[in-house]
């Protein structure tokens, strides 16, 4: 009887690392952008809400847009950029999070990966919030589509750029 004890690879050598092909890579950069967004935002958009109660001078969230529209001009370019600055950045974070591991554990896969599967999750993200009535008025829909598209891009790609730095050199 033999007594070998056989194990199964959970992790791939250097020997025998399999290439994923290039769509694999956009699905995992769409996922991991989403993951990795999702919880940020929540945080993020908590905050833009507190901050704007502060610059509104009201005590809750649902007085906000009574406030809004009594308010200076001043005063509302203040509440939109702390409620959309906070949102931005959080998506920022988490598209460069997402390119930066397809950079590099991509193999071949880069920033073209990493920046079409960042768009997909901008895409779903705003398809939801649009499909939910979130973004009314059209003009408000194709601004915002084209904002978080342009966002999520430029930050995957520089997200690829540097876990490609990371790569150990042969």
């Amino acid at each position: 009887m033999d007594r070998r004890v056989r194990r199964l690879p959970v992790l791939q050598s250097g020997d025998e690392v399999v290439e994923r092909p290039a769509s694999q890579w956009v699905a995992i950069a769409a996922a991991l952008c989403l993951a990795f967004w999702v919880p940020l935002v929540v945080v993020a958009l908590g905050a833009g809400r507190a901050l704007a109660t502060k610059i509104a001078g009201v005590s809750d969230v649902s007085e906000l847009a009574r406030s809004a529209a009594t308010a200076s001009v001043g005063q509302r370019i203040g509440i939109a950029a702390v409620l959309i600055v906070p949102a931005l950045g959080s998506l920022a974070l988490a598209a460069a999070a997402s390119g930066a591991v397809v950079g590099r554990f991509g193999g071949r896969a880069g920033g073209r990966e990493a920046v079409l599967g960042s768009g997909i999750a901008a895409a779903v993200s705003w398809g939801l919030a649009w499909s939910g009535g979130g973004l009314r008025p059209w003009t408000l829909a194709v601004t915002t589509g084209l904002l978080v598209t342009g966002v999520s891009a430029a930050f995957a790609g520089l997200g690829a750029r540097l876990g490609r730095r990371r790569r150990p050199q042969p």
